[in-house]
């Protein structure tokens, strides 16, 4: 239940148990009533027979004095009263000794030979006439309704007690309530932004849902995405801290030989035109190695910041055909095998320029660890079209059930495997295998597979490896004519 909803319910109780209690007394009172009023009637009547007997005597209300006159018996003195009044309306005898004096005309003949029901008492009032049937005064008996009194005053007790015990009930309910629906919870919230303060990363526990309810939920999701930002912050940060560390060391090694063979150029006096050109010619590789280094992270420091794709619309077989010519003379220089496959239709929103850095970092690492008279395979294919067979054989045939429409961009080579452990480090920047780290060729900084990633995922595409045995192939995915 809202809690809105809850707070209304909870003041309409409050205030309506006073005005239920006192319906409730009213018809206790009333139902009391039509139950004894039959029986207090008739033992009123009996009394009222028993008492005009005496009453009826025309010599009381003549000559002499009823001062200590007893016409009430000692058993209904306390529920019994009796006022004597002469003819001309003057009060001479009360059996409470509380005369009044006269009474008018008007009020001595009025309500005659009628039994008058009060709230406390039956009241009878008749005439008395002599034996001429002259009048000589009046009498007027009172019998207390003594049940009837006893009962009310009784049902008064138990509803007074009742409604005491449904006030108590109500305002420890909501008491109750109230220290559940909102002191607890927002104690648990204070608690809970106190100890997120202090660094601690569990959820404030509430499981209603009324509006502290989303307030806490809303916490709770605040308090998720801050996390978040903060574990991405972090790594951001162990991202620059070893990225400042890879390419120190990166940097070291072609600075050390740049200066030593500059050192040796310089203080070699008999130094000929071919170790000259030597030389130079290391020179020139060792800073070129470094400007493609700068080259790689200045690209990756951009592509991962709110780096705007240039997507222009193009026709996918043409386009592909365009991106993956120039690749024959390197593969020709080391005696490797190159097949090309295109089976594109549809058209598609790319970055030119982006994806002619993908598949030249996906080739140049297919060059890099392929042997000499080894093939390399790159293709593009329409997920809805003929794969070619090279894409059909061993883990690569996963790739034609990985997607169900789109485009794949293909890069398969031959060469030892990745072992399972390193295929989900090989699109970490700077990571490269141990068998990478190899004096012999400059292999770059180990942001080639990292800036592959960024680009496809700025496509709204996936990029996967697959490995086994001794070939290795990377499967770029691109959805449909998407910006």
């Amino acid at each position: 239940m809202k809690l809105k909803r809850w707070l209304i319910l909870s003041h309409l109780t409050v205030m309506l148990t006073p005005v239920i209690s006192g319906l409730l007394l009213y018809i206790i009172i009333g139902n009391y009533n039509k139950n004894t009023q039959v029986s207090d009637y008739i033992s009123a009547v009996n009394k009222f027979k028993t008492y005009q007997q005496q009453l009826d005597n025309s010599d009381i209300y003549t000559g002499y004095s009823l001062k200590d006159k007893k016409f009430i018996s000692s058993k209904d003195s306390n529920s019994i009263k009796i006022e004597l009044y002469n003819a001309v309306g003057q009060e001479i005898y009360s059996s409470d000794d509380n005369i009044a004096g006269f009474i008018s005309k008007e009020i001595a003949f009025s309500d005659l030979y009628k039994i008058q029901i009060g709230a406390r008492a039956y009241t009878l009032k008749m005439p008395v006439f002599n034996k001429d049937s002259v009048l000589v005064g009046f009498y007027k008996i009172a019998v207390a309704r003594e049940d009837f009194i006893q009962g009310i005053n009784y049902g008064t007790v138990i509803t007074v007690l009742f409604f005491i015990i449904i006030v108590l009930c109500i305002l420890i309910s909501v008491w109750l309530l109230l220290n559940k629906k909102l002191n607890r919870p927002i104690k648990l919230l204070v608690e809970g932004m106190n100890k997120f303060a202090l660094g601690d990363k569990n959820i404030v526990d509430y499981k209603y849902s009324d509006e502290i309810g989303e307030l806490i939920k809303h916490f709770n999701d605040m308090k998720k995405d801050i996390e978040e930002k903060r574990e991405i912050i972090e790594q951001q940060q162990k991202s620059k801290e070893y990225m400042i560390s890879a390419i120190s060391h990166d940097l070291k090694t072609p600075l050390t030989a740049i200066r030593a063979y500059a050192e040796a150029m310089i203080n070699d006096e008999n130094l000929d035109i071919k170790d000259n050109k030597n030389k130079s010619s290391v020179i020139l590789n060792k800073s070129d190695y470094m400007k493609n280094m700068i080259d790689d992270l200045m690209m990756y420091n951009l592509l991962t910041t709110e780096y705007k794709m240039n997507f222009v619309e193009l026709e996918g077989s043409e386009f592909f055909e365009m991106l993956f010519s120039g690749y024959d003379e390197s593969c020709t220089q080391k005696k490797i095998k190159l097949t090309i496959d295109i089976n594109v239709q549809g058209k598609y929103k790319v970055d030119v320029r982006q994806m002619t850095r993908v598949v030249d970092n996906l080739m140049a690492n297919a060059l890099r660890y392929t042997p000499v008279e080894g093939y390399i395979c790159i293709g593009a294919v329409s997920l809805d079209n003929e794969m070619p067979d090279w894409l059909k054989i061993g883990t690569e045939s996963k790739t034609v059930t990985w997607k169900k429409d789109g485009l794949l961009i293909v890069v398969k080579n031959q060469g030892n495997g990745i072992i399972d452990k390193e295929k989900e480090k090989v699109f970490m920047p700077f990571y490269q295998s141990d068998d990478s780290r190899n004096k012999k060729l400059w292999n770059g900084v180990g942001l080639g597979l990292s800036i592959v990633k960024l680009v496809i995922e700025k496509h709204y595409g996936e990029v996967k490896v697959f490995s086994e045995g001794n070939s290795t192939m990377f499967a770029c995915w691109i959805p449909i004519n998407k910006q």
